[in-house]
């Protein structure tokens, strides 16, 4: 049995990267949804973080359902 371990590294590197870019666009969101909320949403910029907050969490959702789609193979 040989273990390609560049590609087991490649691996290991784009799970990485990819768990951490998931976790920072939802924080991002949670982050801007907070801020949306303090002080009831006055304010040009708080209102502007509430759209942007469902959007980051949408982005991340919609990550999150790709790689499933490509892990599951009954859906291709």
């Amino acid at each position: 049995m040989k273990i390609d371990w560049a590609s087991l590294g490649l691996v290991a590197v784009v799970t990485i990267v990819a768990a951490a870019l998931v976790v920072g666009i939802y924080s991002l969101g949670v982050a801007a949804l907070s801020t949306a909320d303090a002080q009831g949403g006055r304010g040009a910029g708080r209102a502007a973080n509430r759209p942007l907050g469902y959007a980051c969490m949408t982005v991340s959702a919609l990550i999150v359902a790709y790689g499933i789609y490509l892990i599951v193979p009954a859906f291709h």
